[in-house]
């Protein structure tokens, strides 16, 4: 039985099948993308180095097909449908998603280089071409969301110990919840993952944390974030793991609220973190995410949801 899973590319609003009798995938890569070690040596350090991380680039993928038309006028409708797909964008890459049965596994990319064509005989071609993922992380492209509000407080949920004063009592309008994600079914092949939260209102004394990475996004401070109705809201957007520095807290209107952020906050770090991962304190993941929101003068519409997706280094 071939390993070659079913390719379907996603642009523009449109979704083409890239393994089908016609156009037929023979190859592809989807191996762990290339990593650069970080180092630095001292004057007196006199052995070696002192690793410092890594970065990881972003990816390089060989892929290749033959195409096969039943007539002239149908090889080259196919010709015209590949080069459509990977046409050169600004800012939209196309995503690609590689349905291995048992699992589903996509990957943003845009060509780098040519598409190259070659060993055509008759209505039969060879296509292939270098593709690259700005984000080497391969990811299920099933959105996950997590919610977050009273209808939850609830149970097992409450009564959570909070390793510091929460200068309010826990009542009816106060959210205090705690739940445990699993992230990508605690795979050990798991990327880390930087969500985006949405707080809808009414609430104010907002304040999010990651229990098993240490990691607190805190909105209370210079007065404090106060939503008063549903109608208002908050994006965190941590999503653009590549680049830190664009973390963003933006209302409603579009407009940055981070002022009210503390300074002790990890808004440039805080993920989820994957099954393997070393943390602060030694110990190592396993995957379980456990992740408190806590917030005051909340009701029945307030809420605050973390979406994400599970993420891979490889296949």
């Amino acid at each position: 039985m071939s390993d070659i899973p079913g390719l379907t590319a996603n642009i523009a609003n449109q979704s083409f099948d890239l393994n089908r009798d016609q156009i037929r995938l023979n190859n592809y890569d989807l191996g762990m993308a290339q990593i650069d070690r970080l180092a630095q040596r001292t004057p007196l350090q006199v052995y070696g180095d002192t690793d410092l991380g890594f970065r990881m680039n972003p990816r390089y993928c060989d892929f290749s097909w033959t195409i096969k038309g039943s007539d002239l006028a149908d090889y080259r409708d196919l010709r015209s449908e590949l080069i459509s797909v990977f046409i050169p964008r600004v800012d939209d890459p196309v995503q690609l998603v590689f349905d291995f049965v048992d699992r589903v596994r996509a990957l943003d990319v845009v060509i780098d280089g040519e598409l190259s064509w070659h060993d055509r005989a008759g209505r039969v071609e060879q296509v292939s071409g270098i593709f690259k993922a700005s984000d080497p992380r391969l990811y299920n492209p099933t959105l996950i969301t997590e919610i977050f509000d009273l209808a939850g407080s609830s149970g097992s949920n409450l009564g959570w110990a909070i390793p510091w004063p929460i200068p309010w009592g826990i009542g009816t309008d106060t959210l205090n919840l705690t739940k445990t994600i699993n992230y990508a079914d605690l795979s050990w092949l798991a990327a880390p993952e930087y969500p985006v939260i949405r707080v809808v209102g009414p609430i104010s004394d907002f304040y999010i944390m990651n229990a098993t990475t240490g990691e607190i996004i805190d909105l209370r401070s210079n007065g404090g974030l106060v939503l008063s109705s549903s109608a208002e809201w908050v994006e965190i957007d941590l999503s653009n793991a590549p680049r830190r520095d664009s973390k963003t807290i933006r209302d409603q209107d579009g407009v940055a609220v981070d002022q009210y952020l503390s300074t002790d906050s990890d808004l440039a770090s805080w993920h989820l973190a994957p099954a393997g991962e070393r943390l602060s304190t030694g110990a190592y993941a396993t995957g379980q995410n456990n992740i408190l929101v806590v917030g005051s003068s909340v009701d029945s519409e307030t809420q605050v949801s973390l979406r994400y997706y599970d993420r891979y280094f490889a296949i």
